[in-house]
């Protein structure tokens, strides 16, 4: 699953060896660390994400459930464009929107 939140870009997958924990990996260090401050995170630079957190699917869905209820804008890219330490990603997220916007045409 990948999610594009106010917090950056995340992708969430199952964890190989033990099922009840799932895997948060970013390619960008600080969008881990805005999400989950305590906890450890490790760097993979030679994966495509390059920095990785482990954590129970129940501290998972308390996080990202905690991002649904923080919803406070009724457009998200307009959103991301007014917070200083995201607005980076403004364009990438952009860029995602068409390719999907192109995608449904398609359908």
């Amino acid at each position: 699953m990948w999610i594009a939140s106010k917090n950056g870009f995340i992708s969430i997958v199952q964890h190989r060896d033990m099922p009840d924990q799932v895997l948060l990996r970013a390619r960008v260090k600080k969008d881990l660390e805005s999400l989950f401050p305590s906890e450890e995170i490790i760097a993979t630079p030679e994966a495509d994400y390059g920095f990785r957190v482990f954590v129970s699917k129940e501290k998972a869905v308390e996080i990202i459930s905690k991002q649904v209820m923080d919803i406070d804008y009724p457009n998200f890219k307009n959103a991301i464009a007014k917070i200083p330490n995201q607005r980076d990603k403004l364009d990438a997220y952009h860029d995602i929107w068409g390719v999907m916007w192109n995608y449904a045409k398609n359908q």
